[in-house]
């Protein structure tokens, strides 16, 4: 949205305000459309975009906001002919960009996109509906994990409402506890979103040979953010990685040297080098436990001589570090090539930090999202 208001560039940003029963996506999601008919994201399985490229289209020309629904509760969808078989409903806010050009909405964008670029944790509260009409112009206002606010709305009683719920939502510890939520002032009834904003999980890939590429091409394609550190410049070449990528030249022993470990990233240990691994294990080791994934590439015999050395040094400290060690790295996929193994590593990430098993979804019981949202958050609407 930055660069297409940079760019005087018409588009549309849509956003998914609301989901009830079986949805590709989640509330907080979004997609940019942009006048020439390309787009960034993807709100559904792409079952809807085509339709929703016209009413994006229509928001433009007339430079106002709307809210669309597809409702896909039956298997051949007679009302908008989509046929999803989702057994879902999706409601959408589409906000052409001429509504982010006021210098209000500029100012919050500004507010975003620092926050997202520092990797911080935030809230943004978007008002949608009073007495089920859309109101407009679109207010929101942001609150960080701080308990700073970046105030864009109007009403006094409705703006600490916002705020109340906003700071409820960033006490959650959810990847993703955006959700639709009714927010009362003085007896009325405002419909709202609550998009938390969760910064991308960093991945920190220690080795930049061959098999690094399709680990960080990987990493990267699923939203993390992927900083490949070696000491050897000459590995570190931006052709061989894909645009994006961060690299990092750093000496074993003086890691992680200028790279940050904000926001506990996963590390992937991968030089093929046993004396420089062991000493960004011992590393690793002296900085505490800032990681949420430590996975180290070989065989479990190479790794446990490894520790087994350093355990004679500082044995709390190993002992204390064992449990987020994971060797070999990756789930059981019979992963042979690279790129097989860097996918079953990036699975075995996605599994640890989200807190799943990372076994087949027939054998799963229940939601294949987890705990019921509504149950979840009590104050969501249905």
């Amino acid at each position: 949205m930055k660069r297409l208001l940079e760019h005087a560039e018409p588009g549309a940003l849509v956003t998914v305000i609301r989901t009830e029963g079986s949805a590709y996506q989640r509330e907080g999601t979004k997609m940019l459309f942009r006048a020439t008919g390309d787009a960034v994201g993807t709100v559904s399985g792409g079952c809807v975009e085509a339709d929703l490229y016209e009413h994006c289209r229509a928001a433009i020309n007339r430079g106002e906001p709307q809210i669309v629904s597809y409702d896909a509760g039956g298997m051949m969808d007679t009302v908008f002919g989509l046929g999803s078989g989702c057994l879902g409903t999706i409601e959408l806010l589409i906000e052409p960009s001429s509504q982010w050009g006021t210098p209000d909405a500029r100012s919050l964008l500004e507010e975003i996109c620092k926050r997202g670029e520092e990797g911080e944790r935030f809230a943004v509260v978007t008002i949608l509906r009073e007495a089920e009409r859309l109101r407009t112009p679109i207010e929101r206002l942001l609150v960080d994990d701080r308990g700073s606010v970046v105030c864009g709305v109007s009403d006094p009683l409705l703006r600490t409402a916002a705020i109340e719920s906003a700071r409820r939502a960033l006490g959650e510890q959810e990847r993703r506890p955006s959700r639709n939520v009714e927010l009362g002032a003085a007896g009325r009834r405002v419909d709202a979103l609550i998009d938390v904003i969760v910064p991308a999980q960093q991945l920190l890939v220690f080795g930049a040979g061959e098999d690094a590429r399709p680990l960080a091409r990987i990493a990267a394609e699923v939203g993390m953010e992927v900083t490949v550190i070696d000491w050897r410049r000459e590995l570190l070449e931006r052709a061989r990685f894909p645009e994006g990528v961060k690299l990092a030249c750093v000496r074993p022993e003086e890691f992680p040297g200028p790279v940050s470990l904000r926001g506990r990233p996963a590390i992937v240990l991968m030089s093929h080098h046993y004396v420089a691994d062991r000493a960004v294990v011992e590393r690793i080791v002296a900085v505490g436990d800032p990681f949420a994934y430590v996975g180290i590439l070989g065989p479990r015999s190479r790794t446990s001589r490894l520790l087994a050395e350093l355990e004679t040094e500082r044995p709390a400290a190993i002992h204390e570090a064992l449990p987020s060690i994971r060797t070999p790295a990756g789930l059981d996929l019979g992963a042979d090539t690279p790129a097989e193994i860097a996918l079953a590593i990036v699975s075995e990430i996605l599994a640890t930090t989200k807190d799943r098993g990372g076994g087949p979804l027939t054998q799963l019981t229940g939601q294949i999202s987890g705990v019921d949202d509504h149950a979840r958050h009590p104050g969501a609407r249905s």
